[in-house]
């Protein structure tokens, strides 16, 4: 089966995806992937942290099958991936600050001028994560795209000043990720050698 790499999520039958509840355990922490892919970095996560729940929104539908029939395989019943849209459907998911941490790993960078209301990290997105994290909870960003690292950097910490404050230092990147898990693209960006830019955001 052929799995499309990149999905426009504005386009009119990606806003309007019936959605199930999630019905998660309230006494676990929730850690949330988005754009979640095959669901490896949350695989990883799981076993390095078994007593949360982690949930990845995927909007493509194949990879969703494929994550859960993985987790499934490997008995991480911890671990699910919902058919989803980031753009729209993050408060339908999940209640008001019910999540630990997010996950923005390698997001679509959507090169053509035409294309940037695409891109993922944006001033919406961010007041969205502001109402859905727990206090104190964080969100993590990592890409090998300069301009999309200014761009999240921009929203979390320009346009949002005073709702998320910088692991690291203001105005800077993580030297090296503070989590042992992995995506596909990580993995394959640090055996080529190319760089990593990694931005950690604690919710005020």
């Amino acid at each position: 089966m052929r799995i499309r790499q990149h999905v426009n999520p504005l386009r009119s039958d990606y806003l309007q995806i019936p959605l199930t509840s999630l019905d998660l355990p309230r006494d676990r922490p929730i850690e949330v992937e988005l754009g979640s892919a095959e669901a490896f970095f949350l695989m990883e996560r799981a076993a390095e942290d078994p007593e949360r729940s982690y949930i990845g929104v995927e909007i493509r539908r194949e990879l969703v099958a494929q994550s859960n029939d993985e987790c499934e395989r490997k008995s991480l019943g911890q671990v699910r991936s919902v058919f989803a849209n980031i753009s729209v459907d993050l408060p339908r998911l999940f209640p008001p600050r019910s999540v630990n941490r997010f996950f923005i790993n390698f997001p679509d960078p959507w090169f053509k001028h035409r294309q940037r209301k695409r891109r993922v990290v944006g001033e919406d997105l961010v007041d969205q994560l502001f109402d859905l994290l727990e206090p104190d909870g964080e969100v993590h960003v990592a890409t090998d795209i300069f301009d999309i690292a200014l761009d999240a950097m921009t929203a979390l910490e320009w346009e949002a000043p005073r709702r998320f404050a910088n692991l690291h230092e203001p105005w800077s990147f993580l030297r090296k990720s503070h989590f042992a898990a992995r995506s596909f693209r990580e993995r394959l960006c640090e055996r080529e050698g190319v760089r990593i830019w990694r931005l950690a955001y604690r919710r005020l």
